[in-house]
């Protein structure tokens, strides 16, 4: 027990916190059964059609969760970055995964097997209530994106994903989105090709809107920003 403990304990704590509170041998549960790994960037963490065996959470890095379109393009269906769990909807729905996952960059995840997840899900109503919510507010952003991308032009569905990866990534002081990201990635989430990703991130660019620096993107004007993403 100490052995373990010196391993994976303060990692531990980090979901006897989230999820309190927690009876001792939930807290045993969580310490025994958990891992940590580490993956380099583009490595995959699941492929489609795999059965779910871990549920999983962000400690370091960023992974995006895709599939690809009858093209052949990846679509990118959500991003997952630190402090975050992903993995978990196939498991829930009894169902192989239906995408792909993979590390944008050099990522640490914490993996739990997912009977591991059942039983504190089936005897803690904090874990299940985590869960659930987590769950609804992945639908409803799903919802409102596809909506979203549905009736919004270029300026419009560039605006709101560039808000998207504000929001999901966070900005530092002087409002630069933390991390890199692709232009490539950028067009995916706004359904549109790079190219016209590009053509439009300079016009932004121009218009003092946003800043770059490489694959760096900061927001100079939010507020403009906002009124594009929900005006045009």
């Amino acid at each position: 027990m100490r052995d373990i403990q010196s391993i994976y304990g303060n990692t531990a704590q980090i979901f006897i916190d989230l999820w309190d509170p927690l009876l001792d041998h939930e807290k045993e549960l969580i310490l025994r059964n958990i891992d940590t790994r580490h993956y380099h960037k583009n490595d995959y963490l699941y492929r489609i059609g795999e059965r779910p065996m871990y549920v999983m959470y962000v400690l370091k890095g960023r992974v995006k969760i895709f599939r690809n379109s009858d093209d052949g393009r990846p679509k990118i269906i959500r991003i997952f970055r630190e402090n975050q769990f992903f993995a978990y909807r196939a498991f829930f729905a009894q169902d192989l995964y239906t995408t792909d996952c993979i590390a944008m960059e050099d990522t640490r995840v914490v993996t739990f097997p997912v009977n591991v997840i059942g039983r504190l899900v089936d005897g803690n109503k904090t874990v299940m209530k985590y869960f659930f919510k987590q769950l609804a507010k992945g639908l409803g952003m799903s919802d409102d994106r596809i909506v979203s991308m549905a009736q919004k032009h270029l300026r419009g569905r560039l605006a709101e994903t560039l808000l998207f990866l504000a929001h999901s990534f966070g900005t530092d002081k002087e409002n630069w989105i933390n991390g890199k990201i692709t232009r490539s990635d950028i067009a995916n989430l706004a359904n549109m090709t790079t190219s016209n990703a590009i053509r439009t991130m300079t016009a932004f660019r121009d218009e003092g809107i946003i800043d770059t620096d490489g694959k760096k993107i900061r927001i100079s004007k939010p507020d403009k920003l906002v009124y594009i993403s929900g005006k045009e």
